[in-house]
């Protein structure tokens, strides 16, 4: 079988060969000095300790010498972009067997500042309260570490490692009360990095609630309630009038077609009895003038519209926290799929008595 001729050009993925730089700046008249073992990492002198940490936000200062120390990892971006040699010829493999995820770590550093950004790892942080378990903070191109707040807390993590998803949303609120942004890098195998950002959303549609309707309405939905039919998938109302209650059903038959979700809860709401537990997500959203449809097409519990379907794309895919991936690697699958259809993926969860909604889009360095 013949293969389709390609009209594009692949990507060139980045090498990041050791001890050779990979940036079009010039190489210094005067090689730099190689880095030398400190106790709180790997020493670099001035002038150069200067530059890297006024201009590039990296190393930490030392105490009453002069000079900054630098991280492995930071050993390893400055050998790439800033021609600062390596301190020896198996530095690398020493230091990679004193730390498994040290490449990892280090392509992910030298990813999330490719957009021009200021990455500073949490381990040279002092003057900025951190959020639990981060990889490091990020300042804006145009802002400086020194006297600006960070816009965001990274935290990476590899494709295969079991994702949890109440402790994303804790972070996650935690970052949020620190009037910043959450950022998560997933790296493969192939060391190839994605970059997502995590944020709370409130939905809201458009479409007339229960609490809204007058009492004419109400009574024609209760005797049109009376007059179902039971079906496989939930209830046939035959038609006796306009059904006023356009955020649940679909007119299909000549009659009103409920899921069951939608008939459980209507039968609630015409009772007026207390919803159940197991359908007080349906209820908030629903009450938010929301329109919700299965998301089976797409991988999701819904699709939610914010406006009569007829009118409007569905804006989200919603997920609930039980149902969600349990990966990065399937995280990754339905938040890719959700945007290939101009979808934002978005994750239910259940903070005491409220719900929340966690929206995990992809980014990437350089957008904020």
């Amino acid at each position: 079988m013949a293969r389709h001729s390609r009209k594009f050009t692949p990507r060139q993925r980045t090498k990041r060969p050791l001890g050779a730089s990979i940036t079009s700046n010039a190489a210094p008249k005067t090689p730099h000095d190689k880095p030398v073992p400190h106790e709180l990492g790997w020493l670099v002198k001035p002038p150069l300790s200067a530059r890297l940490f006024q201009k590039s936000g990296l190393g930490r200062p030392l105490r009453g010498e002069d000079g900054i120390t630098l991280s492995s990892m930071e050993i390893l971006f400055c050998n790439w972009h800033r021609h600062l040699p390596l301190p020896s010829a198996d530095w690398f493999e020493k230091e990679i067997e004193n730390d498994s995820n040290l490449l990892a770590k280090a392509v992910i550093f030298d990813t999330a500042r490719s957009g021009g950004e200021i990455v500073i790892p949490s381990s040279n942080i002092t003057d900025y309260q951190l959020s639990s378990d981060i990889f490091a903070l990020k300042w804006k191109r145009n802002q400086s570490q020194f006297n600006t707040e960070p816009v965001s807390h990274v935290r990476w993590y590899w494709t295969f490692e079991t994702l949890d998803w109440t402790e994303i949303f804790m972070w996650a609120e935690e970052v949020e009360e620190l009037n910043c942004k959450c950022d998560i890098f997933i790296i493969d195998e192939e060391m190839e990095v994605t970059m997502y950002r995590v944020s709370f959303i409130e939905p809201e549609g458009s479409q007339k609630i229960w609490t809204e309707l007058s009492n004419d309405e109400t009574e024609l939905i209760s005797r049109m309630w009376d007059s179902k039919i039971t079906t496989s998938s939930g209830f046939h109302l035959p038609i006796i009038g306009n059904w006023p209650l356009n955020s649940i059903g679909v007119e299909h038959l000549s009659g009103i077609n409920l899921r069951t979700e939608e008939g459980v809860w209507l039968e609630k709401k015409i009772n007026g009895e207390e919803i159940e537990t197991d359908s007080k997500l349906y209820d908030d959203l629903i009450n938010r003038g929301l329109i919700l449809r299965p998301g089976f097409k797409f991988g999701s519990r819904w699709r939610i519209y914010d406006d009569e379907v007829s009118k409007s794309h569905a804006p989200w895919l919603l997920q609930t926290v039980t149902d969600g991936p349990k990966t990065w690697e399937n995280a990754c699958l339905s938040i890719r799929l959700s945007e290939g259809v101009h979808k934002k993926w978005i994750c239910a969860i259940q903070n005491n008595s409220k719900w929340r909604f966690m929206q995990v889009e992809r980014w990437s360095p350089g957008k904020d």
